[in-house]
């Protein structure tokens, strides 16, 4: 039997009939295992993904190298970004007994020629379901995520994560901090042992180090606010971020990629922000809010980025009469640079600004990654059509960060045309100082 597959991602036109036994055959051939698993279904993934890296690697060739390095000695800091995998018992793409999308996310991250120098998972690993599910389902995204990955890998958890939706169901903060000490191949450093949130430096070709910071949006001893809809950082979090993950064995050749599943922006939803407070304008944080005024973190880093003092308080949106969040921190002698955050939740691709208070700075950079599974594209701010089976069933991001032209190189892996812009670029760039 015969099957046809259309190949867009300007490739327009192009058809390729592709016998199922011979893809079978060289699934096996490359040891990646499908066929034998689970029959002709993931030798046409496989066939999917062949494509998806060759147009990928294509792209990341164009940007791994400093700009005018003809000799190909001066690498970037290059890096792959998957978000919200959502897996469960009901997307054929991520299905939590085979997520083929996340195996091709570590797949693709790991071939030797690219020289992926790290990996990151921004959150949403698993979707709502009873708690036995839910734990099945974490157990088999960090086995996956891990399983047979030999590059530096981080990730942060999403409002997805903590199975809050019914108070029986919740995942405490406990169990999640297991998953995230269990599993990891990468040296990480925190004060507190039994919390989600950490930081860890990764060496830059081009000398340095690219400290990862990765905050915990569920950030709360038991489960009195309901994380699905409301991202919480302790007091204790915020300490730690300013007075440990941006200052401890900082070198004036740090850079900061701060990791984070809401974007850092305020609320979609309309009327008043709870406790009250200015009125909500569209953004990408559908659904979402944060317990403590979102400007918290970014003033934090703007205080880093210009070597200022901070000093104030982020009352609680739903108690003010309880004690707000306290900032009183000195980072007049930091040492470092920022370069962006990284997070998810949106299920589209966006690179937006976050605020700048630092006239002579170019404006914080938020980046977000789209969902993986096409089950799960229901978001009105994706414009990319996402189809399971299809070459457009995955989708993730990859940059090249080079710390010395202090730039951002973005590019895609999958699909990322969207369906109303077809001059959207394959390669994008900003600058972050």
């Amino acid at each position: 039997m015969k099957h046809v597959f259309l190949i867009s991602d300007r490739m327009k036109g192009i058809c390729i009939k592709v016998s199922v036994g011979v893809l079978c055959f060289l699934a096996v051939a490359v040891n990646f295992s499908g066929c034998e698993k689970n029959g002709s279904n993931e030798a046409e993934s496989f066939f999917f993904y062949i494509i998806n890296n060759r147009e990928a690697t294509r792209r990341l060739s164009s940007i791994m190298y400093h700009r005018g390095d003809t000799s190909h000695s001066v690498e970037r800091f290059k890096l792959v970004h998957i978000s919200d995998p959502h897996l469960s018992g009901w997307s054929g793409d991520n299905h939590y007994t085979y997520p083929e999308n996340l195996i091709e996310s570590v797949t693709f991250a790991n071939q030797h020629r690219l020289r992926i120098n790290a990996m990151v998972e921004t959150g949403d690993h698993i979707s709502q379901s009873s708690v036995k599910d839910a734990r099945q389902w974490m157990i088999s995204f960090f086995h996956y995520l891990y399983h047979d990955n030999r590059i530096p890998t981080f990730s942060c958890y999403g409002n997805h994560d903590s199975n809050i939706e019914k108070k029986e169901d919740y995942l405490p903060a406990s169990e999640l901090a297991a998953h995230v000490h269990f599993y990891r191949n990468h040296p990480i450093q925190k004060p507190f042992s039994d919390r989600s949130y950490y930081y860890a430096d990764v060496p830059d070709p081009q000398g340095g180090m690219i400290r990862f910071i990765a905050l915990d949006m569920l950030d709360q001893p038991g489960s009195e606010y309901n994380t699905l809809h409301y991202a919480v950082f302790s007091q204790e979090q915020i300490n730690w971020l300013a007075r440990v993950a941006l200052r401890e064995e900082m070198t004036e050749r740090h850079s900061v990629i701060l990791l984070t599943h809401f974007p850092v922006q305020m609320s979609a939803w309309g009327g008043k922000a709870p406790g009250g407070g200015q009125p909500l304008v569209p953004s990408y944080l559908f659904n979402g809010n944060f317990l403590y005024p979102w400007e918290m973190i970014p003033d934090i880093v703007e205080a880093f980025r210009t070597r200022s003092f901070l000093k104030g308080t982020y009352p609680n949106g739903f108690y003010p009469e309880r004690p707000g969040v306290l900032a009183d921190f000195d980072f007049t002698d930091a040492t470092g640079e920022f370069v962006c955050y990284l997070g998810g939740h949106a299920h589209c691709f966006a690179l937006f600004d976050v605020q700048n208070t630092g006239a002579s700075l170019a404006p914080q950079k938020m980046i977000l990654c789209t969902n993986q599974a096409p089950s799960e594209s229901s978001s009105p701010l994706n414009k990319v059509v996402r189809r399971e089976k299809t070459i457009s069933s995955n989708s993730f991001n990859i940059y090249a960060i080079d710390t010395n032209e202090k730039k951002v190189y973005i590019t895609f892996f999958g699909a990322y045309l969207p369906a109303d812009d077809p001059s959207f670029p394959q390669v994008m760039e900003f600058s972050y100082l």
